[in-house]
């Protein structure tokens, strides 16, 4: 492997922290001077809250196969404490009963 992994894989994790930074600037901006969200109806909230869920999950995608790159990348030095988790995890949601 040459250093283009390197490369995605830091492009993935400031991409899956600007999408979490995001956002969370927009909830602040929805909030008024005492904390509590504001929305003008409804279906502004609910499509609010799709939205805010839409970019969490894609962060946190973002970020795990960030994360999973460097850690299959150095897994010889300190990368197996990132992917032996990870795929005891896959092994518990794919073969557990």
């Amino acid at each position: 492997m040459g250093w283009g992994n390197e490369y995605v894989g830091a492009l993935l994790l400031v991409l899956g922290v600007a999408l979490a930074l995001i956002r969370r600037k927009l909830q602040f901006d929805r909030t008024n001077q005492f904390g509590v969200e504001m929305f003008p109806s409804y279906w502004a909230q609910l499509g609010a809250n799709m939205g805010d869920g839409l970019l969490r999950y894609t962060s946190v995608l973002l970020l795990l196969a960030g994360v999973l790159i460097f850690g299959f990348r150095f897994e010889d030095s300190w990368g197996w404490v990132v992917t032996l988790p990870f795929c005891a995890l896959m092994i518990f949601l794919f073969f557990g009963s």
